[in-house]
């Protein structure tokens, strides 16, 4: 311990005689150290860290596609959405999702509100739990079901000014009473932000006849989410497999000539699609900085050390062996 405190006082010693040197080669590091943490925090954040839903990575955006007509990503009609529910055996569950505008009333001045058309079981898909009431039940969205809402977090506190009174209370929309039965917690909402929900059975154009019945009326996205142990590429042969299926049985609604597909995507990499390259970059050159911050900061010391060569040739003469000279070295470095 007497002979690290000798080093430690000889290496502040020496620096405080030299605080140029030990002022670029903090500066040098903290620039090199700064700008990875920086990038690496980015990364981390958008690229690595866990979704901000229940099992994140095992949900799925599903798409019907036309590649022979050029169509990468089409809607799915409610026909098809109950095909592959009920052919899937990869995906334990699929909900489908659209939103719309429509004029909320019983709050004084009519208002526009952004609203969700979703499945009963969206919510439980995407692990949300409210923050008061209840989301839907299953009932919920059955054909002539009583009409109900759920509030996202930021309209109820808005305009609601966040009081859990407001469930219970009944609006008008689209000509029927709408209760209130829960209210969602602040969450970023995908794949758009709404004020309010309702089930599909609250649409008066989702419910209507001419959608439930038509199966090209492609009007609403799909989302999945894995079975335990499934894996994705599972689920691609999958619904392939359903794709295949649907052409075979109504090839009047899947013409050969425009190709039919379906596919599916993580939500993890549709989030990041568009920026994944550029931050795999800005992190590649944020390393290479470092490399270049590690080799600057060793020529620094190694200048400083051939300045030295005539003092520690003294040292090693009066007896100072090479390890108590490399060990203060050492010392100083860190």
């Amino acid at each position: 311990m007497e002979t690290l405190r000798q080093d430690v006082r000889a290496a502040l010693g020496g620096l405080s005689r030299n605080l140029g040197f030990a002022a670029a080669v903090i500066l040098t590091m903290a620039l090199g150290i700064g700008a990875n943490t920086a990038i690496f925090s980015v990364v981390y954040g958008v690229l690595i860290r866990p979704l901000p839903y229940a099992s994140g990575d095992d949900i799925l955006i599903l798409r019907q596609q036309r590649p022979l007509a050029g169509i990468q990503a089409q809607g799915f009609s409610p026909l098809e959405m109950e095909d592959y529910r009920q052919q899937s055996k990869t995906l334990e569950s699929i909900v489908e999702y659209h939103n719309m505008w429509f004029v909320l009333l019983g709050r004084g001045e009519p208002e526009r509100v952004a609203t969700g058309v979703v499945s009963w079981n969206y919510f439980d898909l995407f692990g949300v739990r409210p923050v008061a009431g209840r989301t839907f039940r299953s009932g919920d969205d059955a054909h002539g079901a009583d009409a109900v809402l759920v509030l996202s977090h930021a309209y109820w506190r808005s305009r609601f000014g966040g009081d859990p009174n407001v469930v219970g209370q009944v609006f008008e929309m689209n000509d029927r009473p709408h209760t209130v039965v829960g209210v969602l917690p602040p969450m970023p909402q995908f794949p758009d932000e709404n004020d309010v929900y309702m089930p599909v059975s609250a649409c008066p154009f989702r419910s209507s006849e001419g959608v439930r019945t038509n199966r090209n009326a492609r009007m609403v996205q799909a989302f999945g989410r894995l079975r335990p142990g499934a894996a994705a590429d599972a689920a691609l042969s999958d619904l392939a497999m359903v794709a295949s299926n649907l052409q075979q049985a109504y090839p009047q609604n899947y013409p050969t000539s425009a190709g039919f597909a379906a596919t599916a995507v993580s939500l993890r990499d549709e989030l990041t699609r568009g920026f994944r390259p550029t931050l795999w970059i800005l992190l590649g050159a944020a390393g290479f900085l470092l490399l270049i911050v590690c080799a600057s900061v060793a020529n620094l010391l190694l200048a400083r050390l051939l300045k030295r060569e005539r003092e520690l040739a003294i040292r090693m003469s009066l007896g100072a062996s090479r390890w108590r000279v490399t060990r203060e070295l050492l010392t100083e470095s860190l």
